[in-house]
């Protein structure tokens, strides 16, 4: 098989177990499927989360969205949960969608702040109550 400059695009994959696959198609770049890892994938483990909100959201969703009780933008968050800001772009897109928070830009900066849904599930149903991030 040549590839002729083509390149080649790789294709982790939890579906596949056995040998790698290729798929090469005059024109396109390889395309290469293996499997993502040994033991994969992962069995869901039985013990569950004390906070019904971390159980629903994740933990690092669940942080994210304690941590609105202010405004924060993209760069703070990824610090104050040391994560990358793509990672927190992705988080915050999803609790977006689900209206749990509001996402407003100037410029090139990006605010992140809870909507009312988010203050009440982040509260429990009490109003005027913050809730602090919980060391791990």
């Amino acid at each position: 098989m040549t590839l002729t400059g083509q390149g080649v695009l790789l294709h982790p994959t939890f579906h596949w177990t056995s040998h790698p696959l290729a798929a090469h198609h005059p024109d396109h770049p390889l395309h290469l499927i293996y499997p993502a890892g040994p033991h994969l994938p992962l069995q869901p483990t039985t013990k569950s989360p004390h906070d019904p909100l971390t159980a629903a959201l994740g933990p690092t969703r669940t942080q994210l969205l304690r941590l609105l009780t202010t405004p924060h933008t993209t760069t703070a968050l990824a610090r104050s949960l040391n994560v990358s800001a793509p990672t927190i772009s992705a988080h915050t897109a999803a609790l977006r969608a689900a209206g749990l928070l509001s996402t407003t830009r100037a410029g090139r900066s990006v605010t992140h702040a809870r909507t009312a849904l988010g203050e009440l599930l982040t509260n429990g149903g009490r109003s005027g109550e913050s809730s602090a991030v919980s060391s791990q």
